[in-house]
């Protein structure tokens, strides 16, 4: 069977959580497979669905008076797709959910966004469970790509093209995209010379303890900055994390996290890696491998735990 058309490895738990919360949002990258996992999941729900799409402007006048709509249509399962581009829905959601509490009332699919997780947070507190969707992971594809998914990474365009080739091209293209039009619709207002010039930055010193001060000198950005574009980019997906590990937290928070690109394609691409001859005798070998297997991991772990790396005084990991 296709990995296309596999059910994802989050599949079970998004049924679970679908049938015991009257709200679930999937939030993921864009382009990641979360329309297709909503396809996927509403074929095993005996439920009426009725999907909104708010890149559809047909969809969205809809929405015109959207609390009387989404109440008329209480008696259905209701996907709506790229949910961050309108906040204003979680208070009527939560209007609505207060009124009749069932589960299966909503399934939101969007990217994150600081303004989504903030207005969320208050408006849905206890009546949604989120769940994050990442790339292909190793146990949605056979052992013999295991190649071809650390080189071209787990976006499904990607990793499902013909060619590597092909592959880098689409990976261009979705940066371009990321970079002229996503950062703004998800509130960074910022030149996308500047958004691509740190990410860039980010990719060449992936799986470093991120040094601020270095990056923003490198790129001509204030600390302040670097900071801000740094929180966008992790939550959108683009970017993860890794801080260290010491049992005394106030160390814990001063000491410097490690930086990874999320999906070893679009690493790839920053780098100019194309090919697995090129990645294995080159020098971003190790801390692409390293990256790729803490993806693996943050993947399957999800929100089940946290991750951190431990460094000792002498340098050993």
């Amino acid at each position: 069977m296709a990995a296309r058309s596999k059910p994802r490895s989050l599949f079970p738990e998004a049924i679970a959580r679908i049938k015991r919360y009257p709200a679930v949002g999937i939030m993921g990258a864009r382009q990641v497979g979360k329309t297709t996992l909503s396809s996927q999941l509403v074929k095993v729900l005996d439920r009426k669905v009725l999907h909104i799409d708010l890149e559809n402007s047909d969809h969205v006048a809809l929405l015109n008076d959207a609390q009387a709509f989404l109440w008329a249509n209480k008696d259905k399962l209701i996907v709506i797709d790229e949910v961050q581009r309108m906040p204003t829905l979680f208070p009527l959601m939560r209007s609505l959910i207060d009124r009749d509490r069932r589960p299966e009332r909503f399934l939101l699919l969007g990217s994150s966004s600081p303004a989504i997780i903030r207005t969320s947070a208050e408006s849905l507190a206890g009546r949604i469970a989120y769940l994050d969707l990442f790339p292909f992971s190793v146990h949605e594809v056979s052992a013999k790509d295991l190649n071809k998914l650390w080189l071209r990474g787990g976006y499904p365009e990607a990793f499902l093209t013909p060619t590597n080739e092909e592959a880098f091209i689409w990976l261009d293209n979705y940066i371009r995209g990321f970079v002229e039009r996503d950062m703004a619709l998800l509130g960074l207002g910022a030149a996308p010379s500047g958004t691509r010039a740190m990410l860039a930055m980010l990719a060449s010193v992936h799986g470093q303890p991120l040094n601020m001060a270095m990056v923003a000198k490198s790129i001509g950005m204030s600390i302040p900055t670097v900071k801000r574009y740094l929180e966008f980019f992790e939550q959108a997906f683009l970017v993860s994390v890794l801080p260290s590990y010491h049992l005394n937290l106030r160390k814990r928070l001063t000491k410097a996290p490690k930086v990874y690109i999320t999906d070893s394609g679009l690493l790839h691409g920053f780098l100019r890696i194309k090919d697995l001859q090129t990645l294995r005798s080159g020098i971003h070998v190790g801390t692409s491998w390293e990256g790729f297997v803490i993806q693996q991991v943050r993947a399957w772990l999800g929100k089940r735990g946290e991750l951190f790396y431990f460094r000792t005084q002498d340098g050993s990991e």
